[in-house]
């Protein structure tokens, strides 16, 4: 399928859903376990996600603003970025021409199993790809600088294409021509500057240390850690991020609750635990400030969206 025509079709979809779900699941035909595709509905709000895979976004019409870790990006047509698993972006609100295409990888495959694969036990190979695999840990994203021409957007198309028609061997298809696209971005050099930190301070080292130990955290234990007084390291925390730390713990655990709220299994008594909080009061009240709604509601409506129905 031409790139005009897949860009067409999709937008078909997107224009034709009656759909509520932020993100509208593309069904592959037969066994196709490499990834999951996904359309970024135009559905009104912000839509918040937490990965638990590693991802592809690829930009196949009109604009997309995502904002990443806390930071705005843009993604213009043909634009590919890279993120790892439990990695937190937010979607702003869509219009009728833009088409963004999210690959879900399997938990089996992450970018450096692909860059693994390209390897070919030479030196200058094994730098380049140690280059990558370094930027993708400190920035928690890969943005490719692919322009809707470029060979990189002709291969994301293909590749959709593999999934969307499943002809013989799609799958091998598929996963040789991600191959195909890295081999392209890294030999070219193609990938962006793109950086998710605002400041120089290791942002992400602290978002990676909240991420593990949010249920139980404390700002001496976290000061501590880093090797710093707590006092100075919460004004540090405050001027280069932006947030306080408390501000930072609390965010990842509204969103660890609003993961587990999906899940029937958990009680919202359960849940408030999990999270770190001692009590159902406190929780409601900061969860009602963050997602201005209460945890009861909130589960329903994304009960409604998997069509669950426990009555």
């Amino acid at each position: 399928m031409a790139a005009v025509k897949l860009a067409q079709y999709l937008a078909s979809i997107l224009s034709s859903t009656n759909s509520d779900t932020n993100e509208l699941r593309l069904k592959a035909e037969g066994n196709f376990d490499l990834f999951t595709v996904y359309l970024e509905n135009h559905n009104t709000g912000v839509h918040r996600y937490q990965t638990t895979n590693a991802m592809i976004f690829y930009e196949a019409g009109g604009k997309s603003n995502i904002k990443i870790h806390g930071q705005d990006l843009v993604l213009n047509v043909g634009n590919i970025v890279f993120l790892p698993a439990k990695s937190d972006y937010e979607v702003q609100k869509q219009t009728k021409t833009d088409v963004l295409v999210k690959l879900d990888l399997n938990s089996k495959y992450d970018l450096q199993y692909f860059l693994g694969n390209i390897v070919n036990h030479e030196s200058r190979e094994e730098q380049a790809v140690k280059q990558i695999v370094s930027s993708l840990r400190t920035n928690r994203l890969l943005y490719l600088k692919s322009t809707p021409i470029s060979k990189s957007a002709q291969l994301m198309n293909r590749i959709i294409d593999e999934y969307l028609n499943q002809n013989l061997f799609a799958q091998s298809v598929a996963a040789a021509e991600l191959n195909l696209l890295l081999i392209s971005a890294v030999r070219n050099q193609n990938f962006g500057s793109v950086s998710v930190e605002k400041q120089g301070f290791a942002n992400v080292t602290l978002e990676s240390y909240i991420d593990t130990n949010f249920a139980d955290i404390t700002l001496d234990t976290a000061a501590k850690h880093f090797g710093f007084n707590p006092n100075y390291f919460s004004s540090l925390v405050k001027q280069k991020t932006g947030k306080s730390f408390v501000e930072h713990v609390d965010e990842r655990r509204m969103q660890e609750a609003r993961n587990l709220l999906a899940r029937p299994d958990i009680s919202v008594k359960e849940i408030i635990a999990r999270v770190g909080y001692n009590g159902k009061s406190f929780f409601y009240k900061k969860f009602n400030e963050y997602y201005h709604q209460t945890p009861v509601q909130m589960r329903a409506e994304l009960f409604r969206q998997a069509n669950i129905n426990l009555k």
